[in-house]
């Protein structure tokens, strides 16, 4: 029942950071020209991320949904991603800010992930804690740093693309483990 849960939350989250991969290299290929677009991109990854929360919490068992934060997390990311592609051109400003934001809250979500699988699956959870705490340390670094990620577009996608391997390496980690 939990295994499904997390088997579910890692496939979601490989699509995310494939899809985030692609706007870290755009980031970094097209660093004066891609501001507005990542702002785009960013909301429409935030929408499909809530559609494939929603779709995957409807899809779990009734007896599973109780500790199962899916459609919550579902709604606010189709929210923010609504919100954030109809004040993209206002956001585009705040462009390092909502990917650091972005990347703290993923971040601590692979926290507890890591945390819960400690108790239910005897593998190496310290990998997933690690993951997530490097990745926490990036998004914490562009959050307070939001001049420095501003005026060099591409270093931030660096550290985006530094955070997605990460998420990617630590949800094929977990999927292997689970197997």
């Amino acid at each position: 029942m939990f295994t499904d849960i997390i088997k579910k939350y890692e496939k979601n989250s490989i699509i995310i950071s494939i899809l985030m991969l692609v706007l870290a290299i755009f980031l970094i290929v097209e660093p004066v020209t891609s501001a507005i677009t990542a702002i785009y991109m960013f909301g429409i990854f935030a929408v499909v991320d809530g559609i494939m929360h929603i779709v995957s919490y409807c899809r779990t068992n009734v007896d599973s949904r109780l500790f199962n934060f899916e459609f919550a997390e579902g709604v606010f990311d189709i929210l923010s991603g609504v919100l954030i592609f109809f004040s993209a051109k206002f956001l585009v400003q705040l462009l390092p800010v909502l990917i650091g934001i972005f990347i703290i809250i993923k971040s601590i979500i692979k926290m507890q992930l890591a945390f819960n699988i400690r108790t239910d699956i005897k593998s190496n959870w310290v990998l997933t804690l690690v993951f997530s705490i490097i990745s926490l340390i990036i998004g914490i670094f562009i959050l307070f740093n939001p001049m420095f990620g501003y005026i060099t577009i591409s270093i931030m996608g660096v550290f985006l693309v530094i955070y997605e391997i990460l998420s990617l390496f630590e949800s094929i980690y977990v999927l292997c483990k689970l197997k």
